[in-house]
């Protein structure tokens, strides 16, 4: 009902290399430089209406933590650059340290035009965002009408910023940042990972994908093929249902593969994690995947 007041923008596939559009044969290097090809000819095609490209280093949950392929984000970077349209990086679910860096765009050495942040930005005590801006869309800003008129009701509310800042405090106190790092022997993250693609081995597990401590399981009906399951069986929310029940909160999805079928279950641990306590919630996570099976 609301579509006619709504602009049209075009989308551009994310590269997703166990269901990949293209060639992944060489560690999935080429198929990073086609889809961002797909980025540029959709710029072309706008004949300059185009002012920016939201994209989001890391997927979040409705594809469940995929990891672009070597150079995919550098490519994209440039050809904003070239094409005179902003970067825009969405970290609104893998900013704050949830990828072992502060933003997820350090892996990448990426300096997006702007970011934005939230979630993790005052760990869900208060709500709170964050739109962070290069000194280039400043200037552009200072050098026009000088103002930014974009205004909310609840604007620097002193309640939830004090959350946002006790809460990067305790972060940088107790180096969360690095703890959730799992490229680094010895953190929680490491521990998740190696948990992870070490334990769950059910049938019906056609992926473990990840970083840091933003993870994904990948459901299929077929491993050698990679059929999803039927979108009926609803497998994704008959395995949280069985993990809720042994006492377990994970995200069921669905829809990954065509918006419709596909199931995954997003996973994103804090932090502050036990080796014990990962021990046991995988454990427990396999048991309901074998349940739902």
């Amino acid at each position: 009902m609301y579509l006619p007041m709504v602009r049209e923008f075009p989308h551009v596939g994310m590269p997703y290399c166990y269901r990949c559009n293209f060639d992944c044969s060489d560690g999935c290097h080429n198929c990073g430089q086609q889809y961002a090809a797909e980025l540029e000819g959709a710029i072309e095609a706008s004949s300059g209406q185009a002012a920016g490209f939201i994209f989001e280093p890391v997927s979040g949950a409705t594809l469940g933590a995929v990891v672009p392929p070597p150079g995919y984000l550098q490519l994209i970077a440039e050809i904003c650059r070239r094409q005179g349209v902003l970067l825009i990086a969405d970290e609104v679910m893998t900013g704050m340290g949830r990828t072992g860096r502060n933003f997820a765009v350090e892996h990448w050495n990426l300096r997006p035009d702007i970011l934005v942040a939230a979630k993790g930005l005052s760990s869900g005590y208060a709500p709170l965002g964050a739109v962070i801006a290069s000194r280039k869309v400043i200037d552009a800003i200072a050098a026009g009408s000088g103002a930014f008129l974009h205004g909310f009701t609840y604007n620097a509310h002193p309640m939830s910023l004090a959350a946002g800042r006790a809460v990067l405090l305790y972060i940088k106190e107790r180096k969360l940042v690095e703890a959730a790092d799992s490229s680094r022997p010895g953190t929680p993250a490491s521990y998740f990972k190696q948990a992870l693609e070490s334990r769950v081995k059910e049938n019906a597990v056609g992926e473990v994908r990840g970083i840091g401590l933003l993870w994904a399981v990948e459901f299929v009906a077929d491993k050698a093929s990679k059929r999803p399951f039927p979108p009926e069986q609803n497998f994704a929310g008959r395995v949280g249902a069985a993990a809720m029940k042994r006492g377990l909160l994970v995200y069921p999805m669905q829809g990954s593969v065509d918006g419709i079928s596909g199931d995954h279950l997003l996973l994103a641990p804090p932090a502050i994690i036990t080796p014990a306590q990962i021990g046991w919630s995988v454990e427990q996570m396999a048991g309901a995947i074998r349940e739902a099976s």
